[in-house]
């Protein structure tokens, strides 16, 4: 089976340009590592570490530092990821606010601007988002950029089929999207397009430290939303909607939702049930539907975690992932365990976070550093 760095069949400039993706890709998750370290951690010659990193901090991508000496000898330089010039572009459009930020290579918020909720008008939305981001442009150059929005779409063109909460249906986000950027001069960035709570899954997987490939995320907010990471990748399904959780049943005779059925886990987990009646036993019901719908999830796609976030778990997370765990063992198989689900450390900004990680692997996906002005 490939590992992360193989290195691809081509001409000598396609496989420069991949090392070049490999090394960055490294240095960002461990910075420091000397040339030598990424020759023997990249099973690279030490002429091609040379002259990849030669090209990278030419681009500016890369900067130098001595370490301290060891010994007799040269001192060693260590490398890593320049993290104040060179950066993502994030805008997030949600029900209850909209944000620009900037990211960047290593998962650090650079800038970050946040606006009242999505407008009806999803033109003016994306409007206001560009009249936002223009003053950022002076802080670096933007090497990609992403868009989340909570709603249904198809990822490669961008097209939002519905995001019910904004009033958003049949729409050619991505298209609209590409069209606000290039009013700002970036209209030819690399360009995500997500739906919120796969973004936020993917910067979980990228960014919280777990080391796991397979991870699952809930969003108890508004509504109850899920994004899936299989593989290191996010599973969108062979119609885009895999994550749609909240419209699983739970209990046939409960109450209506608005979808048109009956017991839907959104109907009993969203956070504004929380708001209209908080107490005890509530919290206490609340738990044991979720560790219901978590042991249909494990069971179903057996990830490596399940992350919990949103805004119900912002406000309760300790006491519900306590009695979660406590409750789980009644739904789920033994070969899991409790202790596979967790609390989301990003709290309100998991979504944020996981779209600049994906506007981070679009770049190096790309793999075009060269033209990287």
């Amino acid at each position: 089976m490939p590992n992360a760095y193989d290195i691809p069949k081509g001409g000598t400039r396609q496989l420069r340009r991949r090392h070049k993706a490999n090394i960055l890709d490294l240095l960002r998750k461990e910075p420091g590592l000397s040339r030598s370290d990424l020759a023997r951690r990249l099973e690279l010659s030490p002429s091609a570490v040379t002259e990849a990193v030669a090209e990278l901090l030419e681009e500016g991508l890369l900067l130098e530092r001595p370490l301290p000496p060891q010994g007799q000898g040269r001192p060693s330089i260590a490398l890593e990821v320049e993290g104040e010039k060179n950066l993502l572009l994030v805008w997030e459009m949600d029900v209850d606010r909209m944000a620009v930020a900037l990211t960047n290579l290593k998962g650090e918020v650079r800038a970050r601007e946040v606006l009242p909720p999505a407008p009806r008008d999803p033109e003016e939305a994306l409007r206001l988002l560009a009249e936002a981001t223009e003053p950022l442009l002076e802080r670096g150059r933007i090497l990609a950029a992403t868009a989340t929005v909570p709603g249904l779409l198809e990822p490669e063109e961008g097209h939002l089929t519905l995001a019910p909460n904004l009033g958003w249906r049949d729409l050619p986000l991505g298209g609209m999207v590409r069209e606000a950027l290039a009013g700002l001069g970036l209209g030819d960035l690399p360009l995500v397009v997500e739906n919120e709570a796969n973004a936020a899954a993917y910067g979980l997987y990228a960014l919280g430290g777990w080391e796991v490939d397979h991870c699952l995320y809930l969003n108890l907010g508004v509504g109850v939303g899920g994004g899936v990471v299989v593989d290191r990748k996010v599973y969108h399904g062979a119609r885009f909607h895999a994550g749609e959780v909240g419209h699983i049943p739970l209990d046939p005779e409960g109450p209506s939702c608005g979808c048109g059925k009956r017991g839907c886990a959104e109907v009993y987990l969203s956070y504004r049930r929380w708001q209209l009646g908080a107490s005890e036993a509530l919290l206490q019901e609340m738990a044991e539907r979720l560790a219901h719908l978590t042991a249909i999830l494990l069971s179903a796609l057996d990830p490596a975690l399940v992350v919990l976030g949103g805004p119900l778990v912002e406000a309760v997370g300790e006491e519900l992932l306590a009695t979660v765990r406590e409750r789980l063992p009644r739904y789920a198989l033994g070969v899991h365990d409790p202790e596979q689900v967790v609390l989301s450390p990003f709290k309100r900004e998991a979504a944020l976070l996981g779209a600049g990680a994906l506007a981070a692997a679009r770049f190096l996906e790309q793999v075009t550093f060269a033209e990287v002005g």
